[in-house]
Parts: C-alpha cells; structure tokens; sequence
C-alpha cells in the first residue's frame, strides 16, 4: 500500500512541476486550443506585451516565451480605409477590432478583436480574440483569446 502511495505522489509531483515549468514559459497566457495549426505559417506570428517587452509565439499550451524578432511593426494603429480593414468589416461579425496585418502571402489577414461582457461599467470583462480570416475560403479561426490579454501582434 505504500509503494501505491509514493508512485500517486510522485505523479502528482511531476505534474505540479510541469505544471510550474508551462506557467513560467508562458507568462500565464494560457490555450490550449489547438485551432492555430490550421493555419499555414503560423509559426511566424509573434505577440508582443507592450508592458514587459517580452515577446511570444503560440505553443500547444497558448503562447511561450520568444526571441526577439529582427523588426516588430505595431499595428495598433488602425487604419480603417485599408482593403484588410474593409474585408473583416464585411465578411464577419467583428466586433470592436484593434490591428489587422496580413499574412506574408496575403492569404490570411490577423486581427485582434475586443469584446466586451457586460453592461459596460469598468469592471466588465473584456475578452481580447486573436482571429485569422481565410480569403481563400472566407473563414475566421480564433488562434488565440484571454482575458484582458492586450498584446500586439505581428507576421513575419
């Protein structure tokens, strides 16, 4: 009975560490939805915190934590007389959108869009969605969303 016991410990301590080791790669932007992956050249996607000027690129467990890249273009200012813009604009339901880049290929357009949950008091939830729509097939994919995560994104 004691050997079972050592090994359930034992298990539950690795997983505490993995656990810890995620967390800490991470910087607690955490998803582990694996949506990204349908989407060629998602590799080259980087976030960047514009608190910690720590930048990121997505993992099977959300984002983990990158070099920096050669150049990072922020697109935090929004152009809304772009094709890009217009496109997202009239193809989904987007709410309240922040950047849009598109894909080195130009077959993918990124976009960040807020949406707000409540009535609009401070305290409301804001969930930020990292989007990637298809002009190919005219499809959205969110590739990576969280709470009150406000980063800013570039393609490569």
């Amino acid at each position: 009975m004691k050997l079972w016991k050592k090994i359930i410990l034992g298990i539950v301590l690795f997983l505490f560490v993995l656990l810890g080791i995620m967390l800490y790669l991470s910087q607690f932007h955490l998803d582990f939805s694996q949506n990204y992956r349908k989407v060629e050249g998602y590799e080259n996607i980087v976030f960047k915190d514009p608190r910690s000027k720590q930048y990121f690129r997505l993992c099977a467990w959300g984002l983990v934590k990158a070099e920096s890249p050669d150049e990072f273009e922020d697109h935090s200012v929004l152009d809304t007389s772009s094709y890009e813009y217009q496109l997202i604009v009239e193809s989904t339901d987007a709410g309240k959108i922040q950047q849009v880049v598109s894909s080195p290929d130009g077959r993918y357009i990124l976009y960040v869009e807020i949406i707000n949950v409540g009535s609009g008091y401070t305290t409301d939830e804001e969930k930020v969605y990292y989007r990637v729509y298809s002009i190919d097939d005219g499809t959205s994919i969110t590739i990576y969303s969280g709470y009150r995560q406000y980063l800013l994104v570039d393609w490569k």
